[in-house]
């Protein structure tokens, strides 16, 4: 495995490791002590997993039904191909020392070396063009892995038993053969490697992980059930049984529901061992073990696609709770911030009246006979009272000037959020949340979270506004589309409509309909557009319901706007 440096780092959108790999094409310097302990650590694991799958070895042509040191190195080699000597060195080494094969020493370097170019070309796809990180338990990593390597394989096998074919080492009434036992044995040793490594990576991710009573009944359940699996997988006698080995499912299939990705991979790697051993004792033949390797494989894509659903799904749950409670904490400053910048404007009015009637009397009083007291009092009040409405006016500059964060955002994705965040509490109302988004548009230049809350504002009123629908056929509909050189935002709903007498003030602040509303919601979405360069309007929607409109400029504000 290669030496690389770590960086943990906490993110919000994502619950997985996010380590810092080595570039592709190589960062590692060769004269470094690293790449060279590196590279002896590789070669020395190499050779354990060579030694531990040795039997089962096809007519001395060094082609296994299992190989997971082939998954190692190229493991490996995604770390970057200048580890490729040291690939093809423990590969000959192997070959010669422990599989001791029976072709000469140059067909031996001739096809460790195609394999090696297969492996450095595979690795090339995986991490440079199809951006495959062995780091991530993600959906899309495994589904890569599951797709790429096996058909990728296909064309090794052909590469590989080719020149032993052209050497003289192979026989051509068996090219078929050394290639399905070459194919089987690469492709599920391969993706046990990097499902395992993807584990240990997120094991070591996780701070402070200690052994629970959860996991405790996980592993417990899972070492009685391969047990009996492989008990009656000993119990078939001639090994040629193999439906025998379905009850191995069973175990599987818990460990992905209860421990995610990270548990079936360990799981999956355990059973492999296991299964090896077994039909090493029962004396299984080579045809009897291809065919168990090949429900092995079967056993692999079913796991590791249920534990990455599984984990994906975790995921998605955790990230939605994180992001309701962003969204009321942006929501609660939101609202604090409109009803500041209301109550600095509602008294700094009477204030600056009074300041004013105060002036006033103070003048007067100088005009005619005044003591001294008086007139000092007078001069006291004016000062405080003006002292009072530049506090008021610098909280409510603080809160209608404050700079906008702008970063390029995804609306669509935005837009998706929001939906996904909104939909349980609308189910609740019999209200359906949908999005319709004609063709990919461009991202915008704003600040996500504010954006987030007028959008957020604008559902949740439509919501509202449909829940009073007593067929329980309430509908919210969002619409992202470019416009030019805007993107335009709509939510629609088939609600009652607006009330007749906030329709024209329906953008002012404390214009209400609602028992308990502030009427902030709103205003703070329009001043958010407004400090974007943007409009918002609104529209009755035929035959029924009311349709909210924003649009944004895709180059954001010239400059913050109050």
């Amino acid at each position: 495995m290669a030496v690389v440096n770590v960086h943990v780092r906490p993110a919000l959108n994502q619950r997985e490791v996010t380590l810092q790999p080595t570039r592709f094409f190589g960062t590692s310097d060769p004269a470094s002590l690293k790449f060279w302990l590196t590279g002896i650590a590789f070669l020395a694991l190499y050779s354990v997993l060579n030694k531990m799958t040795v039997y089962h070895q096809l007519d001395g042509l060094g082609i296994t039904l299992w190989s997971p040191d082939n998954g190692l190195s190229l493991l490996l080699l995604t770390e970057g191909i200048i580890f490729a000597p040291f690939v093809l060195l423990g590969a000959v080494l192997t070959d010669v020392f422990v599989l001791r094969v029976d072709h000469s020493l140059y067909v031996t370097v001739a096809v460790e070396l195609v394999l090696t170019v297969c492996y450095v070309s595979l690795a090339a796809i995986l991490r440079h063009k199809l951006k495959f990180n062995p780091r991530g338990a993600r959906l899309s990593n495994v589904v890569v892995l599951l797709i790429v390597v096996p058909v990728c394989t296909v064309l090794t096998s052909l590469l590989y038993c080719g020149v032993l074919y052209l050497g003289g080492a192979l026989p051509a009434d068996k090219l078929l053969m050394a290639m399905r036992h070459f194919w089987i044995g690469d492709t599920v040793g391969i993706i046990a490697i990097f499902s395992l490594a993807t584990s240990v990576f997120a094991f070591l991710s996780k701070p402070g992980w200690h052994w629970s009573w959860y996991t405790f009944v996980s592993c417990s359940v899972f070492i009685l059930g391969t047990c009996l699996g492989f008990a009656m997988l000993l119990g078939g006698g001639d090994g040629k049984q193999y439906h025998i080995f379905y009850p191995l499912f069973l175990p599987i299939i818990w460990v992905g529901i209860r421990e995610g990705y990270a548990g079936v991979a360990v799981a999956l790697f355990v059973i492999q061992l296991g299964l090896a051993a077994v039909t090493t004792y029962m004396g299984c033949d080579a045809n009897d073990f291809n065919v168990f390797q090949t429900l092995m494989l079967v056993l692999t894509i079913t796991g590791l696609l249920l534990g990455a659903v599984t984990t994906e799904r975790r995921t998605t749950a955790l990230l939605l709770r994180e992001q309701r409670i962003e969204l009321a904490r942006v929501s609660a400053y939101g609202s604090a911030g409109a009803m500041g910048m209301a109550l600095a404007h509602e008294l700094s009015q009477p204030l600056s009246t009074v300041a004013t009637y105060l002036h006033a009397a103070r003048r007067l009083l100088q005009s005619g006979v005044a003591s001294a007291p008086v007139m000092d009092v007078l001069s006291k009040a004016e000062a405080e009272t003006r002292r009072t409405r530049e506090v008021l006016e610098r909280i409510r500059d603080f809160v209608s000037n404050g700079e906008l964060d702008l970063k390029v955002v995804d609306m669509s994705a935005l837009a998706q959020k929001i939906a996904t965040l909104c939909r349980e509490d609308a189910a609740t109302h019999g209200v359906k949340v949908e999005i319709e988004s004609v063709r990919p548009i461009p991202p915008v230049r704003a600040d996500r979270i504010q954006i987030e809350q007028v959008l957020n504002n604008l559902v949740a009123n439509a919501i509202d506004a449909t829940s009073e629908r007593l067929d329980a056929r309430g509908r919210v509909i969002i619409r992202v589309a470019a416009r030019g050189d805007s993107v335009v935002m709509q939510v629609e709903d088939n609600g009652p409509g607006v009330a007749p007498e906030i329709a024209d003030r329906m953008f002012e602040a404390y214009q209400t309909t609602k028992p308990r509303g502030m009427g902030l919601g709103l205003h703070l979405t329009k001043e958010i557009v407004q400090k974007h360069a943007g409009r918002i309007w609104w529209e009755p929607d035929v035959p029924e319901g009311t349709r909210f409109v924003v649009e944004l400029p895709i180059d954001g504000p010239d400059q913050n706007a109050a």
